[in-house]
Order: structure tokens, then C-alpha cells, then sequence
């Protein structure tokens, strides 16, 4: 809670600033590469985290395979309970109504009609997906063949890597705030969508809960229990695999550790495809937990600026509810 706190003020103190800076916004050009460069720290910084580390290395195999089918289900229903959710609201891929489409009208900031938004911006998402994808791979390689054999570097990397993720975390949202608080219209649109920012983040866990009992019917050797155990997980692999293993249960609790790394790196990676050809809202859906912290400043380059709002939402309420609704998931495995 203390790292939201952190995070959020400096988001605040970036958008005051920028409000404050709107004349001379010609010169804050240098915000693009700002973001860039510490979204490829932090993604590559992760990918050293998972390629070190053994319990991902020792679950590969058929436990991976089981993993990614399991991330790949619940992907595609969440991504189907948000549409639909989004649809039933009267919003298009952008996440706009017909009446802020017609009010915003032709002002050019994440598509106010169907042919704008990541359309018009596709050099900048193949830009973000190339980058994401690079650093990833990159921090994955390193981790694997040069951090996880030599013990200085990774008692060095143990000791650095979240003041590492923290930092370039505070730049980031204070790189978004700064450009929020420049453009001036998130408020506005936050305004427009009034409740519907509350509702998606119950779509997200009741999809969730939908995808569990479908994986349990495809896994027979995992009981409905487990199988909603894992799902719950959100991405938060530091969390739901202890809680599962702690419970007595071994191999979900080691399906679950690599689902959600797998969740939250694919999610990483997919984000500006799905603000691409899917819409907005489905980008903040995909990656769980990390939607309001490591990946808030994707979501924000992929989409537009008050979907940051959207994101941070579903990803906070993902973990305040992880350890509630993982153990209740258990008491019926």
C-alpha cells in the first residue's frame, strides 16, 4: 500500500506540474523518450528477475505447457467479458460513448471516432512492441546464462533490483503526470465515464471466476478449488503459489508460480496489440495486478491518458482481493 501511496503522489505532483507548464509545452518533447527508456529498464529488469530465478527454470516442461493454456483461457475470457461489458455501455474500442465521441469531436486523443486512436499511432505501439519485446528477451537471457551462475551478481541483483523498479517506477509516473497535467483533458473524460470506471473491475473477477471453472473442466486432475486458486492468482506470483503450496497443494501451487509469470510478461507483451485491435479497456484487463503499477505507463502509451484510471482501478482491486479470494478458493479444493 505504501508503494500506491508513492506511486500516485508523485503522479499528482507530476500532473500539477504540468498544468503548470502548459505554455511551454513545444519543449517537453523529451517525455516520449523518457518513458521509453524506463519502461525498457523495468521490462528488462524483469526478465533478469524471471530468468534467474530456479523455480521458473524447474517448472518448465509439462507444468509450462499446463500454464500457458490456463493463461491463454482466461486471456481470451477476460478480454470477452470486458467487450462485453464495454459494448453494453454504448462505448467503442476506444473506450467512448457516442455522446463523448460527438462532444470531443475531432480533437485527435485516442480516437474519437472509429478511425482514430491506435490506428493513427501504430508507429508508436510498434515502437513500444518492439522495445518491450527486445528488453524482455534481453533481461531474460542475462538472467539465465550470466545472474543466475555467478553468486556476486545475483546477491547484487537481489539487493538492487526493487530500489531499481522503484525509481524507475517514480519516473515514470511522473513522466505520465507531467504529460496528463500538458493535455489537460483527463478530467474531462474521467467526468464522461463517471460510473463505468467501477465496473470493469468487477467484470475482470467475475470473468476471472468464469475462467476458473472452465480450466477445471479441462484439467480433471485439478479440483474446481485449485483450478479458481490459480486464476485468482492475478499475476501476483509472489503471492498466490506460496499461499496454494502452503495449503498442501505442490503442483498447483507451482502451476499457479508460472501462470502468472507467464500472465504477466504475456500481458506486457500483448498490451499494444490488444489497444491495437481490440480496444482500450481489454489492454488494462490482460496483465493483473502489474495494471497499476509496472504497466501503467504501457497502458498509457498504447491508449490514451485517463485509461491510466481505468487500469489502476482493476489492478488495485485485483490485489485487495488476491489473498481473500485465493483462500476461499482453497477451503473448497
Amino acid at each position: 500500500m505504501g508503494y500506491v501511496v508513492l506511486y500516485m503522489s508523485v503522479l499528482a505532483i507530476g500532473y500539477f506540474l504540468g498544468s503548470k507548464l502548459r505554455d511551454k509545452r513545444e519543449k517537453m518533447g523529451f517525455l516520449d523518450g523518457l518513458t521509453n527508456f524506463c519502461v525498457s529498464l523495468l521490462v528488462f529488469v524483469m526478465g533478469i528477475k524471471m530468468g534467474s530465478n530456479e523455480e521458473v527454470i524447474a517448472n518448465l516442461g509439462t507444468i509450462g505447457i499446463q500454464s500457458v493454456v490456463i493463461t491463454v483461457v482466461l486471456g481470451v475470457i477476460t478480454i470477452a467479458g470486458v467487450t462485453g461489458a464495454r459494448l453494453a455501455l454504448g462505448m467503442n474500442k476506444y473506450a467512448l460513448t457516442k455522446a463523448q465521441q460527438a462532444e470531443l469531436g475531432e480533437m485527435g486523443i485516442g480516437g474519437s471516432s472509429e478511425s482514430g486512436g491506435a490506428e493513427e499511432e501504430g508507429g508508436g505501439s510498434n515502437l513500444m512492441t518492439i522495445l518491450i519485446l527486445a528488453f524482455t528477451v534481453i533481461g531474460l537471457i542475462a538472467g539465465y546464462f550470466v545472474v543466475r551462475n555467478n553468486a556476486g551478481l545475483m546477491a547484487a541483483f537481489d539487493a538492487s533490483n526493487g530500489h531499481i523498479m522503484t525509481v524507475g517506477l517514480c519516473l515514470l509516473m511522473l513522466s505520465i503526470g507531467l504529460g496528463m497535467g500538458l493535455d489537460g483533458t483527463v478530467l474531462t473524460y474521467l467526468k464522461q465515464a463517471g460510473f463505468r470506471v467501477l465496473v470493469f473491475p468487477v467484470v475482470v473477477i467475475l470473468a476471472t471466476t468464469v475462467g476458473g471453472f472452465v480450466i477445471s473442466l479441462i484439467y480433471s486432475d485439478l479440483s474446481v478449488g485449485e483450478s479458481l486458486a490459480i486464476c485468482y492468482g492475478f499475476g501476483w506470483y509472489t503471492f498466490a503459489p506460496i499461499a496454494i503450496s502452503n495449503a498442501g497443494y505442490v503442483m498447483a501451487g507451482a502451476i499457479s508460480f508460472l501462470h502468472n509469470v507467464i500472465r504477466e510478461l504475456a500481458g506486457i507483451v500483448l498490451m499494444p496489440i490488444l489497444a491495437k485491435r481490440i480496444g482500450y479497456l481489454e489492454v488494462a484487463a490482460i496483465p493483473g495486478v502489474a495494471a497499476m503499477d509496472v504497466c501503467l505507463p504501457i497502458v498509457e502509451r498504447v491508449t490514451r491518458q485517463d485509461i491510466i484510471i481505468y487500469s489502476f482501478l482493476i489492478g488495485f482491486s485485483q490485489a485487495i482481493f488476491v489473498p481473500v479470494l485465493v483462500n476461499m478458493a482453497l477451503a473448497f479444493a
